[in-house]
């Protein structure tokens, strides 16, 4: 009975490994001795190169973005691409533009003909007119929407969907998530918008503001109540931000303009920074002259208050109706701060 028990020990274990996904990446390539299989700063697997030609052959439990490269550090590697690793066989080899690429399956080809296309615009745009420049954007922007529509449900999607997810709010985050194929969403990072929609869905528009409280400048504890409830205080902007945050001082000039039309008539901005060193973060608001109430915990990304709102990029605002304590905006950028309140005032 032990020796049967074994053996069908040993059955399932073989059977379980049959039944997971196989992939096969074969490719040529010019002067390299090792080809890397890497995935998040670790390596995977290695082949050896023989007269130009390697082979990885595996079997996983989930898909993953990874990459296959000659080197184990990728910024060193001169022969590499990212490789969308799923069921079926690759192809690595160069392209009609000289660069590496992955086809073979339709995550790949799909991923393959979007970043030759965006190479293209990109080479494009550095030569262009200025008006062109602007046609070239919006032909950008359309290419990553159509490839993300196209392929939302595979493994280009979630790769896609990685660098829309911080904009998005929860409501459209969560069915992008559930748009996902079945077999991905155990992905760890398919896990982790699903983890972020439900941040986002508690603070979208329509939603009670969370109250939180931070220290300001001279550590005194200021919470996000005392500010909406302060007398004569109408709307407030609860600005997600950092001294060290390029988009977030583009977006001085307009806050600026925002508070002085219309801080006088009941709207405030309450700072909220994700600096973690205090002199760099005083430093900023006294040099833009940014003065409306700043708080912040020193933490950088760390930031408890970012956590309960679910900001994971900055500049990220949510904008409050003191009256009803509810969230009537999100995100607004440049202009729209300052119509978004004069609509709200008149």
């Amino acid at each position: 009975m032990k020796k049967f028990f074994i053996v069908a020990l040993a059955a399932a274990a073989l059977t379980a490994c049959a039944q997971q996904p196989k992939y096969v990446i074969s490719g040529q390539v010019e002067e390299a001795e090792v080809m890397y299989l890497i995935q998040g700063g670790n390596v995977i697997d290695s082949a050896v190169v023989k007269e130009g030609h390697f082979v990885f052959k595996g079997a996983y439990t989930e898909p993953m973005i990874a990459y296959v490269a000659d080197n184990q550090n990728l910024r060193a590697a001169e022969a590499g691409s990212e490789v969308l690793l799923e069921a079926g066989e690759m192809t690595f080899a160069k392209n009609d533009l000289e660069q590496y690429v992955v086809t073979g399956t339709p995550a790949n080809d799909a991923n393959t003909q979007l970043s030759e296309l965006l190479a293209t615009l990109v080479a494009e745009y550095n030569e262009a007119t200025t008006e062109r420049r602007m046609e070239i954007r919006a032909a950008y922007d359309a290419a990553m929407s159509e490839a993300y529509e196209a392929n939302k449900s595979n493994l280009l999607g979630v790769k896609l969907l990685r660098q829309e997810a911080y904009s998005m709010s929860g409501s459209e985050l969560q069915a992008a998530v559930a748009a996902i194929a079945p077999e991905l969403q155990e992905m760890e990072v398919v896990k982790q918008f699903a983890e972020m929609a439900a941040k986002k869905l508690s603070t979208d528009v329509g939603q009670p503001y969370l109250d939180f409280e931070q220290p300001d400048a001279n550590g005194n504890p200021v919470s996000l109540k005392s500010i909406i409830e302060q007398e004569g205080n109408k709307y407030v902007l609860v600005d997600f931000w950092a001294s060290w945050c390029s988009p977030c001082m583009a977006e001085v000039p307009a806050l600026k303009a925002a508070y002085d039309a219309y801080h006088k008539k009941g709207f405030e901005i309450f700072g909220v920074s994700l600096d973690n060193k205090k002199e760099a973060w005083e430093g900023a608001i006294k040099n833009k002259k940014l003065n409306w109430p700043h708080v912040s915990d020193l933490k950088g990304w760390q930031n408890t208050a970012a956590d309960l709102y679910g900001v994971r990029s900055i500049p990220s605002n949510y904008l409050v109706d003191c009256a009803t304590g509810t969230i009537v905006a999100t995100n607004l950028r440049g202009e729209e701060v300052k119509a978004k309140v004069a609509e709200l005032l008149k």
